[in-house]
């Protein structure tokens, strides 16, 4: 599997960015967190392209779903749990095949189809003992955040012929600036410890270095094959939220993480055959 190189340290990466970016917005405004955020991956990126950027459609747009995608998702941090953001995030795939379809023309294979139907029906008993915890509200722009994601994605294989630092390099750039406009809606910080490691780890590792990663991925195969391994996301978080929090899951949640591992595996069983 050739996207091997990028996939393991991407998920290892974001299933610790949910932490950390719960408790970076405990101390500040969503719009402020990801203000910081895209900055900081501005400079890195545009240190590395020595300024240069990309400004056409294909960008805006590529820059304005990033921005709102990381908004929602980080709202919804405010009222679901690291968890239950990690499994309503993954409702991603169902969000981008069909866009890739209607955009790019990607139409997936049967085993992916069939690979993500599995996939999603295991986030689904993965999310079934976190219902209720879950807020109406904090759900709802969660999954929303899902759609944008999904909208990105598409735009970031569509831009596949171009260097990506300098995509993201503009990326970031035109969300730092869409970020910036909207800071006078709600612009508190109470920055502490906690914040600053929140921002660091988000900024670098769960911001340039993900975002990057991503790209690199959808960039190197189609929509279908890329998103269905997001689903490792979920299972590493479970992990992890175990090791942190002694959390452990529920035998519904561990059939359920057997499904999503079951997805991957047949949605990939060609390339892994080949």
């Amino acid at each position: 599997m050739k996207i091997l190189k990028y996939l393991l340290p991407y998920v290892t990466i974001t299933s610790f960015n949910y932490y950390f970016a719960k408790d970076a917005i405990t101390f500040s405004s969503p719009i402020f967190f990801n203000l910081i955020r895209y900055v900081i991956s501005s400079i890195i990126f545009l240190s590395i392209s020595r300024g240069k950027i990309i400004f056409n459609r294909d960008v805006i747009q590529l820059a304005v779903c990033t921005t709102v995608s990381s908004l929602l998702w980080a709202y919804g941090l405010l009222y679901v749990s690291p968890a239950e953001s990690a499994v309503l995030s993954y409702t991603m795939p169902l969000f981008s095949i069909p866009i890739s379809f209607i955009i790019l023309l990607e139409r997936p294979a049967v085993l992916e189809i069939i690979g993500v139907v599995i996939g999603f029906s295991g986030v689904i008993l993965y999310g079934l003992p976190l219902v209720h915890g879950l807020t109406l509200f904090g759900s709802i722009i969660t999954i929303v955040n899902a759609l944008f994601w999904g909208l990105f994605t598409v735009f970031y294989r569509k831009l596949k012929g171009y260097d990506p630092i300098t995509v993201n390099a503009s990326q970031f750039s035109i969300g730092s600036i869409i970020l910036a406009l909207l800071l006078p809606i709600r612009h508190n910080i109470d920055p502490n410890p906690e914040f600053y490691i929140g921002i660091a780890y988000t900024s670098t590792l769960g911001g340039a270095i993900s975002f990057f990663l991503w790209n690199m991925m959808v960039k190197a195969e189609k929509i279908p094959k890329v998103t269905v391994l997001s689903f490792s996301v979920p299972i590493l978080t479970t992990l992890v939220e175990f090791l942190l929090y002694h959390v452990l899951p529920f035998p519904i949640q561990l059939f359920g993480i057997f499904l999503m591992f079951l997805g991957i595996l047949i949605s990939r069983s060609r390339t892994l055959l080949s």
